[in-house]
């Protein structure tokens, strides 16, 4: 007895097949670019500075304003005054900027201002930039911010470089001095979109302490500042 023949659908068109994978794809195409915009959102740090108890008096006890510094971080600030850093992939291309909740500027001088104060000085902040013609109600300290950033990119690290200028209240340049300040994590680095952005906050705000620390107490500067 011959047994019946069995029914084999067709095979559907090479061309539906194709356009078949071609959807597949792009539905996988379009879900790894929307994780990856996930993973590249910029990223907020809280910059914060807590302020020494007490440092070593200087005397004798001056009275300074402090203005702030001019923005010279280059492609590094991006011309953004939120900005303070960057996370880098394997090639150096950046994945996302690290800002601040607001421009950092303001922590940063009242931060030198709270350092100086420790020392037994007088702080006057006035939030602009110094100009020949600007108040100099007593001792002028202002400067060039050259570097101020957390970044992630083989390691996690953060830098704070600057030229501090000091001015008497006559005008007059006393002194011009570059200072810097770098801390390097010990908890790796070369996550690209999966770093640890606590790890980064807490080396700026780190990096920061001892940048002030590093200022308030240079010896040239506290000469300066107490009339030598």
């Amino acid at each position: 007895m011959v047994p019946p023949a069995r029914y084999l659908a067709p095979a559907p068109p090479i061309a539906y097949r194709d356009c078949g994978m071609q959807k597949l794809a792009l539905v996988l195409v379009l879900a790894m670019a929307s994780g990856l915009s996930v993973g590249c959102a910029d990223k907020r740090i809280t910059l914060k500075y807590q302020p020494p108890g007490t440092l070593e008096p200087m005397a004798p006890s001056q009275t300074i304003t402090i203005y702030n510094f001019n923005d010279r971080r280059g492609e590094e600030g991006d011309g953004d005054p939120a900005r303070v850093g960057g996370i880098y992939g394997g090639y150096g291309n950046r994945l996302s900027k690290v800002l601040t909740e607001g421009p950092f500027m303001p922590t940063f001088v009242n931060a030198l201002a709270d350092g100086f104060k420790a020392r037994g000085l007088t702080v006057t902040v006035i939030p602009q930039l110094y100009t020949p013609t600007s108040p100099r109600p007593g001792t002028i300290l202002t400067g060039d911010l050259k570097n101020f950033s957390a970044e992630a990119r083989y390691t996690n690290s953060a830098h704070i470089s600057s030229i501090v200028r000091i001015y008497s209240p006559d005008g007059t340049m006393l002194l011009e001095k570059e200072l810097s300040e770098r801390v390097r994590s010990d908890h790796g680095g070369g996550g690209g979109v999966l770093t640890d952005v606590k790890d980064l906050e807490r080396i700026m705000n780190e990096t920061l302490e001892k940048f002030v620390q590093r200022i308030v107490t240079d010896p040239d500067i506290t000469a300066r500042l107490s009339g030598r």
